[in-house]
């Protein structure tokens, strides 16, 4: 158990810094995650061609093709990148509004009460969508401060994961 404990300990000193640092220059963050994501989409691009190998289906083939050259143009085009992060979580937030809304007519035709907070709940995701949009590079570096905290926070619980697991 004690080889776990500082294992832990290693984990949150680098969650930790990767958040300080992120949270000391987003920017920068923001087109190392554009970079990450790109090299992740090539690597999901290869992989529908095994897919294709062992099931035969042509649309793995198009899936891959298209996997990859998204992810040569996040890692050849950072800036490209770290501009369009900001609009794919406005495009998420959107279709997690459009599906909040449809779930709660569903369930206020099914009269369950309380449906009316989930409608709410769609309106604001598709509100803050909108804002999103309205100013991407605050909306960017917003994302950024976000991860950073989630990091920090991440590494400060992996440390004391490991403090209570030693104990």
């Amino acid at each position: 158990m004690r080889n776990y404990c500082w294992h832990c300990y290693i984990t949150g000193a680098i969650l930790i810094l990767l958040g300080i640092l992120a949270f000391l220059r987003p920017v920068s963050a923001l087109v190392s995650v554009g970079f990450f994501i790109g090299c992740g989409l090539v690597a999901d691009g290869i992989n529908y061609f095994t897919g294709f190998y062992f099931f035969r289906l042509w649309r793995f083939i198009v899936l891959g093709l298209l996997d990859i050259a998204a992810g040569i143009v996040m890692i050849f085009q950072p800036g490209l990148s770290a501009f369009l992060i900001p609009y794919v979580v406005a495009l998420w937030l959107v279709s997690t509004g459009i599906t909040r809304m449809c779930a709660a007519f569903w369930l206020g035709g099914a009269k369950i009460q309380g449906w009316w907070l989930m409608l709410i709940n769609g309106i604001a995701l598709i509100i803050s969508a909108l804002l999103v949009c309205a100013s991407p590079l605050i909306s960017a570096i917003s994302i950024m401060m976000i991860f950073a905290i989630v990091l920090i926070v991440a590494g400060v619980l992996v440390i004391l994961e490991g403090r209570i697991m030693s104990a």
